[in-house]
């Protein structure tokens, strides 16, 4: 659910008349602190954390993510669970949940990949196509705001949360951050790794594209956008 949606439904009248209001405290206080991180993450390009702060939940939200920070450069195997515990504690909601053992050793399948493109060797093969859809992006994000930039990568990243096709040209995908345009699934991941260069350039998005990027990056600083 992203920080929008989140909000919207904590807001809906009917989920608010039948909540109890320690879950919608400690829902407004995880969400705030949710907000907060995508906020730093995308170097002020968002501003979701704004809606939270006159929520009576707001400093625990920034608790809850000065938490976070202290713990995120040191965190190991298996600290996740004691940061849950820590994160209950502070909301309130320690004794609401208990923890059960996991005894089924279940083996990975072969075929697992980490997060990112599914098919590395084809998106090599698209390094063409690739480089001009990056100089698109660039030359679409140099007169842009940093806020709208990530209001596009951002849409790109939910569009893709069940992946996208680049392995074919037809263009079959739409956002409403670039109203009347049709894309391809290769066009929209150039979009969003180049969106993200400038956002937020040190996030790992898993994709093959940093050579056609940099091809790119080169073609438009030497003046060979078209602009």
């Amino acid at each position: 659910m992203g920080a929008l949606e989140a909000l919207q439904s904590q807001l809906n009248p009917k989920i608010l008349e039948v909540t109890p209001k320690l879950i919608l405290r400690a829902g407004m206080a995880l969400n705030g602190a949710y907000a907060l991180f995508l906020d730093d993450l995308f170097k002020g390009a968002t501003a979701y954390a704004a809606a939270y702060q006159r929520s009576e939940s707001f400093s625990v939200s920034q608790k809850l993510y000065g938490h976070w920070q202290s713990r995120s450069q040191v965190l190991g195997p298996g600290d996740e669970y004691a940061l849950v515990d820590e994160f209950a504690d502070m909301i309130g909601v320690r004794g609401w949940f208990e923890w059960k053992p996991d005894n089924d050793v279940m083996a990975a399948p072969a075929d697992t990949h980490k997060e990112g493109t599914s098919n590395p060797e084809l998106l090599r093969q698209k390094y063409r196509p690739a480089v001009y859809f990056l100089l698109d992006a660039l030359k679409r994000y140099d007169s842009l705001p940093m806020a709208k930039i990530g209001e596009i990568a951002l849409e790109i990243g939910r569009v893709g949360q069940n992946g996208l096709n680049y392995a074919s040209p037809d263009q079959n995908y739409t956002l409403k951050s670039l109203p009347g345009e049709k894309f391809s699934g290769l066009h929209l991941m150039c979009l969003m790794y180049a969106g993200y260069k400038r956002i937020a350039p040190g996030h790992e998005l898993g994709m093959d594209l940093n050579e056609p990027f940099l091809m790119a990056l080169e073609m438009f600083q030497s003046g060979m956008s078209g602009k």
